[in-house]
């Protein structure tokens, strides 16, 4: 039987890290699961591997999703990014076309960036304790300013302006739909989802791996997170994150 989920909504006019915060109030108070720490502007906000993460004050949707898996064991972590991308692309495909999920975790249209997410988890006896789920989606900026290649918003996409509050509706609840799907272990229909939008999946395209750059095709991603190539040998590489990188740069047509 399903449990529903309440987002309780903590609004912050600044703050450096929404998931910095967020993990700071749960060392310190009870925070109820699927509370949202919101942001107006976020000063420091990190990518993968602490990238930094650009949004203009007001424009977009900067915040932290809290969830408490104790259901899921170490070695199914990455579900919980496939239920959180899932929910932001079911929720978002309705203003744009060609949305994709990047894996490991960007959600993309195109080839460019529409948002990211960032997930901290806390462990304790081999299963996760506690996850914090950082979310960045451009939604009305139009002008980026860092060395980031590839960002887009909707409102460059659609040349539309858009109401932050009912798009953070719509992806929070998304997201609760797949999860509440995760914790009543539907695993293989989020797994046949995921894959089913996955950026790239089944396309030839170069990729480059340690000093080699070789052409393959992405069939899928495997139960522990991995990427999975196929080489044109038909030989399957397995990668973790920042193992592999996508080369934008098309090969040659004949």
């Amino acid at each position: 039987m399903d449990k529903s989920i309440e987002n309780t909504i903590v609004r912050l006019h600044e703050t450096q890290s929404t998931n910095n915060y967020a993990n700071s109030q749960i060392r310190e108070n009870e925070v109820p699961e699927g509370t949202v720490f919101l942001a107006y502007e976020q000063t420091a906000g990190r990518g993968q591997l602490n990238n930094f993460w650009e949004s203009e004050a007001g424009k977009n949707l900067t915040f932290s999703l809290v969830f408490y898996p104790d259901f899921l064991e170490i070695r199914r972590q990455f579900m919980l990014s496939k239920v959180v991308t899932l929910g932001i692309y079911t929720a978002l495909s309705k203003y744009v076309d060609q949305l994709r999920i990047k894996w490991p975790n960007d959600i993309y249209v195109g080839n460019q960036k529409l948002g990211g997410i960032l997930i901290e988890n806390s462990i304790m006896y081999g299963l996760l304790k506690s996850s914090v789920v950082g979310i960045g989606l451009n939604v009305n900026q139009t002008v980026f300013r860092s060395t980031a290649p590839n960002p887009v918003s909707l409102r460059i996409l659609t040349n539309q302006h858009y109401d932050c509050d009912r798009v953070l509706t719509e992806v929070l609840t998304a997201i609760n739909y797949y999860y509440l799907r995760l914790r009543e272990g539907e695993d293989a229909k989020i797994d046949r989802e995921f894959i089913s939008v996955l950026y790239r999946l089944n396309e030839k395209h170069l990729f480059k791996a340690e000093d080699e750059v070789f052409s393959g095709e992405i069939i899928g991603v495997n139960e522990i997170g991995q990427l999975l190539v196929r080489k044109e040998d038909g030989k399957i590489l397995n990668f973790h994150f920042k193992e592999v990188e996508f080369q934008i740069t098309e090969e040659p047509e004949d």
